[in-house]
């Protein structure tokens, strides 16, 4: 189930793309905004705050623990560097091999950010299991606005809508893949780490979205309205 949830997010990108024709940059920006506000939200109060609480038989190293998010908070920067800040509403005319740049850099994104999700074939206990859907949730929401804008550039490229949609097929993928690796590799044993890497990216990504500022530094109502409703939402998933 979880596998389509995952590539829910992805469907319901290509429905708005073509249903809605949602691709301009302003609105994409918006619905961003939105994002970005709703990551931060469950980051500050569930996914960062867990991440240091102890568990029955596990030793928790809260410097190991900062060391990873750090660590995932850089390597988004270099992830940015190939798919040219896509993840935090950036859209660009893109040609040739350039969109096969970004695509990798999204895949990439996608895989890394998925290993958090592997659980280990032990039941796993409830406070695990309630990061694993606060961490499903974040990637779906996020997940969403990205499948948009890259579906978008790859058409006003001038890509067939065939070519557009496989690529963004194998963007889709990425996500399960990434959590099908880890839960069948051993990685998902280091599950806290693996999450504190995915905060530090989140990080990133929810602050860039927020602290970027429009022409002469203004902040428009839409996103300002965009953002308050995001962190009221992030807020209620988080009490209920």
């Amino acid at each position: 189930m979880d596998y389509l949830i995952l590539l829910s997010s992805i469907a319901l990108g290509v429905a708005t793309v073509f249903g809605l024709r949602l691709t301009d940059a302003r609105r994409v920006k918006v619905l961003n905004a939105f994002t970005g506000a709703y990551l931060i939200a469950l980051v500050m109060l569930h996914l960062l705050p867990d991440l240091y609480e102890p568990e029955a038989g596990v030793v928790v190293k809260p410097l190991f623990i900062g060391g990873f998010i750090l660590l995932g908070f850089f390597l988004q920067i270099a992830m940015d560097s190939f798919s040219m800040g896509i993840e935090h509403g950036h859209a660009h005319e893109i040609q040739g091999r350039m969109a096969y740049g970004i695509l990798a850099g999204l895949c990439l994104h996608a895989l890394v950010e998925s290993l958090a999700l592997g659980q280990t074939s032990d039941n796993p206990s409830a406070h695990a299991h309630e990061q694993h859907r606060f961490l499903l949730v974040s990637i779906v929401v996020h997940n969403y606005p990205i499948s948009i804008a890259l579906l978008g550039m790859l058409l006003q490229s001038g890509m067939k809508k065939s070519s557009a949609l496989l690529c963004l097929g194998l963007f889709a993928i990425m996500a399960p893949i990434g959590m099908f690796v880890s839960s069948h590799t051993g990685l998902a044993v280091y599950s806290r780490y693996l999450m504190a890497i995915v905060i530090g990216i989140f990080m990133h990504i929810s602050t860039t979205i927020l602290f970027e500022s429009e022409d002469h530094h203004r902040f428009p109502v839409e996103k300002l309205f965009a953002v308050i409703t995001g962190l009221a939402l992030g807020i209620v998933s988080v009490l209920l």
